[in-house]
């Protein structure tokens, strides 16, 4: 019980102290996440029931998820001072993410699931993903523009280590 308590401490204390585009790749993150649970697909037979992406679980749902469940680890660890450091600003880490999200996105959409032949048909799921996955790149690259403009990726990687250890001390 006081686990359940001390992880929802922590994700609010997250939310008070990430700057205001580390919460917009935090919110992408979480409706990428999210889209999961929505309908990606109309089974043809009946026509009627759709498909979540968990219920069409393949190679790419599990990159969406990794992609979004990492960002939110280094967010999270970000919030709490940890001063880990990356080869990439968090910006630019950020960005990246986006950017890779919708790609598998438009994969997703490109190569649909079939059945004896019959492709499903697209339903309104994936856009919450694609729409989430710009969110992430925009934030991303919000952030390295606004404060690490023309700085060498290095040394923008490090300064986010220091303030993330700064902001706990």
């Amino acid at each position: 019980m006081s686990e359940g308590r001390g992880l929802r401490a922590g994700v609010a204390h997250a939310a008070r102290v990430l700057n205001p585009d580390q919460r917009l790749a935090a919110l992408g993150a979480l409706g990428i996440v999210a889209s999961m649970f929505l309908p990606w697909w109309r089974n043809p037979y009946p026509p009627e029931l759709s498909y979540w992406a968990v219920n069409r679980f393949t190679f790419i749902e599990l990159a969406l998820v990794l992609v979004a469940s990492s960002v939110l680890a280094m967010l999270y660890g970000r919030a709490h001072g940890r001063g880990f450091h990356l080869p990439l600003s968090d910006g630019t880490l950020l960005a990246g993410a986006g950017i890779w999200s919708c790609v598998l996105v438009l994969v997703r959409i490109a190569d649909p699931p079939r059945r004896g032949g019959t492709d499903y048909g697209l339903r309104w799921g994936f856009v919450v993903a694609l729409l989430s996955g710009a969110v992430l790149a925009y934030a991303g690259i919000r952030a390295r523009r606004r404060h690490r403009a023309g700085q060498d990726e290095a040394a923008a990687a490090d300064q986010d280590a220091t303030e993330a250890t700064l902001r706990m001390g």
